[in-house]
């Protein structure tokens, strides 16, 4: 048998409870500091990886609304271009356009009256009238109004259209300059 002798005094016992005590709340502070700074370091980290999830979400949101940008400009550029190429093919036709309501009233202030014409052929811009002309004269006069007439060239009357006096048919040739029929 064992036999337990305290010889410590009552004031020393209780230094050494206190002690005691002190390093058990030291080691519960200690466990509870390195609990919180666990605690603290797992919301930060958390703090971190949801910042990095919301740059990322807010950039694919920008991408997004950038590519929709992207894609309403590109549908307006293909559509510009659409607009542009119709209107450079409308006038390139209107710039091929040949208006001959010029050349019928040049034709008409250039024929004298006793000119009747039966026929009237183009082909480029080469002209042809045929008709009657009531005296050989005033088919002479049609003849030197057309070469005096600044769009029409290369005037041509065969002289077998002058054999006759009166009631000469005829046929005349020439050329139309190019300037003159269009715009």
């Amino acid at each position: 048998m064992e036999i337990k002798l305290n010889l410590i005094p009552e004031g020393k016992k209780n230094e050494i409870a206190q002690s005691g005590r002190l390093r058990r709340v030291l080691r519960w502070e200690m466990s509870l500091s390195f609990v919180l700074v666990i605690f603290f370091a797992l919301i930060l980290s958390l703090d971190y990886l949801l910042q990095i999830n919301l740059d990322v979400q807010v950039n694919e949101t920008e991408s997004g609304q950038n590519k929709a940008r992207y894609e309403k400009i590109s549908e307006l550029d293909s559509n510009f271009k659409e607009i542009n190429a119709k209107a450079s093919f409308n006038e390139s036709i209107q710039n091929d356009q040949l208006y001959w309501t010029k050349i019928f009233k040049k034709l008409n202030a250039a024929t004298p009256d006793g000119i009747s014409v039966v026929k009237m052929a183009n082909k480029n811009y080469k002209f042809l009238l045929a008709g009657t002309a009531d005296t050989r004269d005033i088919l002479v006069a049609m003849k030197t109004s057309f070469s005096q007439e600044p769009c029409f060239m290369d005037v041509n009357l065969p002289l077998s259209s002058l054999v006759s006096k009166e009631n000469v048919d005829f046929q005349i040739e020439f050329n139309i300059r190019e300037e003159c029929i269009k715009k």
